[in-house]
């Protein structure tokens, strides 16, 4: 495995503040951005390094924002009240990560410090995406007791709901 990058090893305080100097500088300026660098921050990197760093996190910020348009256009073609996407993409990740976690394990070139520290992060990222699926299996079931909640109260007062009704209990409950 090839060395991390200068620039991934600074302190994260640095790292988000040339972060924020390459998106200001709209990925340009190297040659300045090395002496403010060096001026603030009292870190020597070289142009090219910081070129090289710029354009992963140039990427990087495409592939976000690529993934952010067609999660929009996604979710304006096909509605997802349900919310099933979210639980579809939360078991891939989870899937993903359980196969890396193995695909880690019969690694037998790595040194057992770097085995620990990456399997700390695939364990972490792996509680954060169990939260993420617990919150949207309660949420699930916040809403499906709101609708049992509205059909009780509708059924009591002995009135069926109209499509313009339901549409209306529909928006309230999933805010759109």
């Amino acid at each position: 495995m090839p060395p991390r990058d200068r620039i991934s090893q600074l302190p994260p305080e640095v790292r988000e503040a040339i972060d924020r100097l390459l998106i200001e500088r709209g990925f340009s300026g190297y040659d300045q951005l090395e002496k403010m660098i060096l001026e603030a921050h009292g870190v020597a990197i070289s142009r090219s390094a910081i070129a090289r760093y710029g354009q992963k996190l140039q990427e990087r910020l495409q592939d976000i924002r690529d993934s952010t348009e067609a999660a929009l256009l996604l979710a304006k073609a096909a509605p997802d009240e349900a919310d099933h996407r979210s639980a579809a993409v939360l078991s891939m990740l989870q899937t993903s990560l359980f196969d890396a976690m193995l695909a880690l394990r019969e690694a037998e070139d790595m040194e057992p410090a770097d085995r620990v520290r990456l399997l700390a992060h695939a364990a972490r990222a792996i509680a954060e995406a169990s939260r993420a699926s617990i919150g949207q299996k309660k949420w699930a079931e916040e809403v499906r007791a709101k609708l049992d909640e509205v059909e009780r109260a509708a059924s009591k007062a002995g009135r069926r709901l109209d499509a313009e009704t339901l549409k209306a209990v529909r928006e309230a409950l999933y805010g759109s």
